[in-house]
């Protein structure tokens, strides 16, 4: 994984095409371009009931190689939960 060089927030993915994601991020919409790769993913995952993807400040581009255990990567992640509880350990725990 890289190093983060630029701030980014949290999508929630809608809705996937061809070409592009549509993200919902603080009530806007935005029509992201994807990869054949990013694609694959995606699809692979968006049978979930909710869906955050990382993107890049600008709302131009996914960043799905950040690692998980970037301290703003659980920062962008607790903004979407009202528990106390780190995101990340959640994920560990499975819930």
């Amino acid at each position: 994984m890289r190093p983060l060089e630029r701030p980014f927030t949290m999508g929630q993915l809608l809705a996937l095409q061809p070409d592009t994601v549509t993200v919902l991020i603080y009530e806007k919409r935005y029509a992201i371009p994807v990869s054949v790769s990013e694609r694959q993913l995606l699809t692979a995952i968006a049978q979930d009931e909710i869906v955050l993807l990382p993107v890049n400040f600008e709302r131009t581009r996914l960043l799905l190689d950040i690692s998980e255990t970037s301290p703003q990567f659980e920062r962008e992640l607790n903004e979407f939960t009202d528990t106390t509880e780190s995101v990340t350990d959640l994920f560990k725990e499975g819930v």
